[in-house]
Formats: structure tokens, sequence, C-alpha cells
């Protein structure tokens, strides 16, 4: 009978320090469910397969934000357009935005799961809130995307080595302390992008771009809450995009990270339905904080109603 299909990325930095995981999500869901780990993206596709063929009630995903959108990218595929299975992220990796945007219940994987399993053992029903996934180039499936600033900060991020929140909000302030400073630190990460891009059929009065991004949940990494349009319409999601400049930026970044509007007249800050964003050159972006391949252009719309478990 249908039930709780588990995916575990041993990857993520929670798991990798507890490699017991996978076997005590086992113990947990008992024949109610199955617990898959997935070591790379053949074993995703793999995996959202089979968690089709069985037609499971809830998907949950161990891992960071980029294990949720690879893996809701490979059910989307699996599914044909069919009804998605409830959500249920839990937080194994550094950020863990996604779990925090919709409000999911705090505590560690395993206990988060065997609440949800309880309940769903005994026909309760779960806290669930609806987002729409955000499509790109009708192959990503996930919540936020982004181009310019959020890919090379993440850049300089990653080529951190140690990852995680402190490490994070460290090199943000070292980026504020430059921006004010007029380093070459800034520059780099503050690249123009040359693009044209059409919302909703509408070109956008830029020809040049510090920050692209959209999505539909509020938060992204440190609690910043940039999309706070996310949720207001179905079918839309929130786009920022503009050649905004760095000590702009770093003077309003409290409005940044508290969701208020930045009222800057070089920054589009609207929703939209459908965004076709035509790069100079080939131009790599971001999806739930993987940095995916150069690609010419990008088409960004909002796709199937997702059922999110947050408790």
């Amino acid at each position: 009978m249908p039930g709780i299909g588990v995916v575990v990325n041993p990857h993520a930095g929670s798991n990798r320090r507890r490699p017991e995981r996978a076997r005590r999500f086992a113990e947990i869901v008992g024949d109610r469910g199955l617990v898959r780990v997935t070591p790379d993206l053949a074993a995703i596709e793999e995996v959202a397969g089979e968690f089709a063929a069985a037609r499971i009630d809830i998907l949950a995903v161990c891992g960071g934000d980029g294990s949720h959108f690879r893996t809701l990218s490979a059910m989307r595929r699996a599914y044909g357009g069919g009804e998605l299975p409830l959500f249920l992220p839990l937080r194994a990796g550094t950020m863990n935005y996604i779990a925090r945007s919709i409000g999911c219940m705090r505590g560690g994987p395993e206990h988060v799961l065997a609440h949800v399993a309880h309940d769903y053992r005994h026909g309760r029903t779960h806290d669930v809130v609806e987002r729409h996934l955000l499509v790109v180039n009708d192959e990503h499936a996930g919540f936020v995307f982004g181009c310019g600033v959020i890919v090379n900060y993440l850049q300089l991020y990653y080529s951190e080595p140690k990852a995680g929140p402190v490490t994070a909000t460290r090199l943000l302030g070292r980026l504020v302390s430059s921006a004010i400073a007029g380093t070459s630190l800034v520059r780099g990460v503050f690249r123009r992008v040359v693009a044209d891009i059409d919302c909703d059929e509408e070109r956008l009065p830029y020809r040049t771009y510090t920050v692209i991004l959209g999505g539909t949940v509020t938060h992204i990494a440190l609690g910043f809450k940039p999309m706070y349009l996310a949720a207001r319409k179905r079918h839309h999601f929130h786009l920022l995009a503009g050649p905004i400049g760095p000590l702009v930026l770093a003077r309003k970044i409290v409005r940044f990270r508290r969701g208020w509007p930045l009222e800057d007249p070089d920054f589009y800050d609207n929703l939209a339905r459908e965004v076709t964003i035509r790069f100079e050159a080939p131009t790599r972006f971001m999806m739930d904080g993987d940095i995916l391949d150069p690609v010419p252009a990008l088409t960004i719309r909002t796709g199937p109603v997702i059922s999110m478990i947050r408790g």
C-alpha cells in the first residue's frame, strides 16, 4: 500500500556525520515506507521512478536545499504531470531555507520524521502549506533561482574550507566591508550580467544586471527574506532584478533581510508569471543553492502546486 518514501543524500553535511541515519529512518517508517540512499543524480532518477510506481503518499527528503531541488525535479519527471505526493523537507544541510520558509517544525530529521510517520500511521491530518514549484527550462523544479550576485557569492562560499551559517555570515560581512571600501572582492561578486529579460511579455528597462533572483518561497540563506511577495498570488512568483550597486545594497541590507521593498529605481520588484532571460553569453545560474552549468537562455514559470508538511 502507499506509504512514506524517504530519500537520503549521503553527501549532506549532517548525514555525513551520521552514517546510521538511513537505518534509523527505516526503523521509523517500518513497513509503511521505503528508505533510499541516493549517492548521485542517476540514483535520484531511479528512486523517483520507484516512488512514482509505488504511488507514495509522502516524499521526505533528508539533505540540503539542493537535495530537495534535485529530488523534486526527478519526481516531476517521473510523475509526468500527475499530482505529486506531500513533501516533507528534513533539515540536513547547512542552510535549510526551504524548511525555514514554510515554518517546518524544529528538531532533528529523526524527530520530525517520527512525528509525521506517527500521524500518518494513525490517519491524522498533517499541517501543510501549499507552494508552487518554480520550473526552469522545463527541466529543473525547485523554489528559488538566481543569477549574478547570488551565484558569485555561492562560488566564494563553496570555496571556503568549512561550510555553514558562521562561514556564510563572515563572508557576507567581508562583502559589506568591501562595498564600503570599494575593494576588488565586492567588484568580483557584483560582476554584471548582460541580458534581456521579458517578464510576462514586457521587457525590463535594463540591459545589465547585478541581481536576478526569483522564488515561490520567501527565504534564502541566513534568514534573509527578499521574496516577500512569493506566496501572495497563485500561479505567480516574486522576481527581483536590476543593476543595483554594491554600496546601495549594503546600505539597504536590513530591508533585504527583513523582507521590505528596497524602493530603488535600479531594481525591478514585482510578481511574475513567466520570465524569459536571454544572456549575451552563456551564464551560470542557481537553483536552491546548487550552481548549474552555463546556458544561453532561461525560461522560468510557475509549475505544479505541491503540499508541504510543516509538522
